[in-house]
């Protein structure tokens, strides 16, 4: 399925283009001054990763959300379809705020607003992983149904549980909780190419 490559590639390309970025924890001054220095970056980056992602994702989620509901589990269906597509809204709103973050705030007379938006880019980014992590969640709980191989399981409960810790972080501004999503990230990007592509892709073409 091409929606789990394409989810993969946009934060491939996204942090590729940008690998260094701003922390949560940093003060609203240091975001206007390093969000001011790379503007464009900034912009393609949010596109990318908040907005290209997003929307393959939402595919993702739907095939995943009809796979279940083909094979009779039509309440684990329904939860996947709206955390799912409740996180990819979640993420559009962020590249929305990115945008405007970069292109109208970035400046030393807006340094107070910046900080607020770039405090809400990092809260809702948290309830977006704590939504990822009830889609992943659901789907282990449903492996069976949706036949996914054991690896893809293992790979889900490691993810559901880093996109918790990190999901909490990014939530309430905790520099040390937020870490874990060096970790969570990439289990995430593994479990939806390979959802994506693998089992929900397989299952579409049998």
């Amino acid at each position: 399925m091409l929606a789990g490559v394409a989810y993969v590639a946009a934060w491939i390309v996204g942090l590729a283009i940008w690998p260094s970025n701003v922390a949560i924890t940093d003060s609203s001054r240091e975001v206007v001054n390093v969000y001011g220095a790379h503007q464009g970056v900034g912009v393609a980056q949010f596109l990318l990763v908040e907005g290209v992602a997003a929307i393959a994702l939402a595919f993702v989620v739907v095939a995943v959300a009809r796979a279940a509901d083909h094979a009779g589990a039509a309440a684990p269906s329904r939860l996947i379809l709206a955390a799912g597509l409740t996180a990819c809204l979640v993420s559009l709103v962020e590249a929305v705020l990115g945008v405007v973050l970069l292109t109208s705030l970035a400046s030393p007379a807006h340094v107070h607003g910046a900080g607020e938006v770039f405090d809400a880019i990092n809260r809702l980014d948290g309830v977006k992983m704590l939504l990822l992590a009830t889609v992943i969640t659901t789907a282990v709980l449903a492996r069976h149904v949706l036949r996914l191989p054991r690896w893809l399981s293992a790979t889900g409960v490691l993810a559901s549980v880093a996109l918790v810790v990190s999901g909490v972080g990014y939530l309430t501004l905790d520099g040390a909780l937020a870490s874990a999503a060096f970790l969570s990230l990439p289990l995430l990007l593994v479990w939806v190419s390979g959802t994506g592509v693998g089992a929900v892709g397989r299952r579409a073409a049998a």
